[in-house]
């Protein structure tokens, strides 16, 4: 095995500044979080085919813009470092996106730190099905749309795990005072889930 092999590590830090900087540009018009995940993957896969070119003796043809070309490439054709192409059927891969114009919106994507909407967060747990989540949403939505746009942030603010006495401080009312609208929420929202029972039957 060759120098040159051996040392490839040192040969891909040196491109490397200006392989991230390829992909931020190509991928400048994605959301922040998309766009971070891939020049990450454009970085794996440009690492992956500089260490091939190296065992293959092959450095001194190696030239950044068409090594970054190729990855960028890799990336956009859904396949990953590692592991399988996206499937063409999941809504969620770029594959699928890219091929039947399917949109995939975040609900984080827009949320500032005083949004009503970090209720959402409890929609991250994979674990519950996708029908259910859906069914949540639809129900969560129309009800949560009934109260003042105080009670929303206050039931934001408990769904998301805020202590009741942070609460309390933040909209200027007593703790019991929380533990009372606590109470009311719940029961409003089992009432409602009665009544959507009833309208599904």
């Amino acid at each position: 095995m060759s120098a040159v092999s051996c040392n490839w590590q040192e040969g891909f830090l040196a491109v490397l500044p200006a392989v991230e900087t390829h992909a931020r540009i190509r991928f400048r018009r994605l959301t922040a979080d998309r766009r971070e995940e891939a020049i990450q993957e454009t970085i794996a896969a440009a690492c992956v085919n500089f260490q091939i070119a190296a065992a293959q003796g092959k450095l001194n043809v190696v030239r950044t813009g068409p090594l970054a070309d190729f990855a960028i490439k890799h990336v956009r054709s859904g396949r990953h470092v590692g592991s399988s192409q996206d499937s063409a059927r999941d809504p969620m891969s770029v594959t699928c996106q890219r091929r039947h114009g399917v949109r995939v919106n975040s609900y984080f994507e827009h949320r500032s730190t005083r949004s009503t909407d970090g209720w959402r967060m409890i929609l991250a747990d994979r674990r519950v099905p996708v029908p259910d989540l859906a069914a949540f949403s639809i129900d969560f939505d129309c009800w949560f749309e009934k109260f003042s746009r105080r009670d929303r942030s206050i039931i934001s603010a408990l769904i998301a795990g805020d202590h009741p006495s942070a609460v309390a401080d933040r909209f200027g009312i007593t703790r019991g005072r929380v533990s009372q609208l606590r109470r009311k929420y719940e029961r409003e929202w089992m009432a409602f889930q009665g009544e959507a029972a009833e309208a599904a039957a």
